[in-house]
């Protein structure tokens, strides 16, 4: 990309306790497993070596656990941005799928056949994640100046940064796979109403690096 801009590392939390297995959650602060815990630290290792102006989390508890691992060795102070926090599920938050399909028959599946609009009594539709998180990625990226920060957040957000990156009607983000602990980058544009660069997408820790500002790893196309 020829125009300055700033990558934001952007990385999701690692596997939940076991008991919320199952469970719809989204904004509720949930903690991790044993195994999300080791594997926070092991994604934080992806990132030896790579200078992170600011690292920026949601607050959860979830996301804090591999925030913390990226910002103490760089001596950052902790960032925390509400606008990340996971989708709201309203009164659908707490039950598990089964309980609510024993409610609500067939309200889960329709809710994923059209997140844009649809949303639980009281919570949100994918439409409302994207606008605070893409409005929160924006300002980060000014902030930094053209430098590199690492943003640790979840799944329904990070998809919605995708398909705004790529263009994508948010009905697809289902489509998205983003494992826990997975991660990407981001190049946003300090220009006004240019288009992020989508510049890598690494499903396993063991197989790559955070990417350079030489990767040569999968790009979106670019547009105004």
């Amino acid at each position: 990309m020829n125009a300055p801009a700033t990558r934001i590392h952007c990385l999701r939390h690692a596997e939940v306790d076991a008991r919320w297995h199952g469970q719809i959650y989204g904004s509720l602060d949930v903690p991790l497993s044993s195994p999300g815990e080791r594997d926070s630290l092991a994604a934080a290792r992806r990132f030896d070596g790579v200078e992170l102006a600011a690292v920026v989390s949601s607050g959860l508890a979830r996301t804090e656990h591999l925030a913390r691992a990226l910002r103490e060795p760089r001596g950052l102070a902790r960032r925390d941005d509400a606008r990340l926090v996971e989708i709201d599920r309203g009164a659908w938050a707490g039950l598990s799928l089964a309980e609510l399909e024993r409610r609500e028959p067939g309200a889960f599946a329709a809710w994923l056949a059209r997140p844009k609009h649809a949303r639980p009594p009281g919570g949100e539709s994918l439409t409302d994640v994207q606008a605070r998180a893409c409005a929160a990625f924006g300002e980060l990226a000014r902030a930094a100046e053209g430098g590199e920060i690492a943003v640790v957040a979840h799944l329904w957000v990070l998809r919605s940064a995708i398909c705004w990156a790529l263009g994508l009607d948010l009905d697809r983000a289902t489509r998205i796979e983003l494992p826990y602990a997975s991660h990407f980058a981001l190049d946003i544009p300090l220009a006004a109403g240019r288009r992020p660069v989508l510049v890598g997408l690494a499903m396993s820790a063991s197989t790559h690096g955070a990417p350079s500002r030489d990767a040569t790893w999968q790009r979106g196309p670019h547009r105004a």
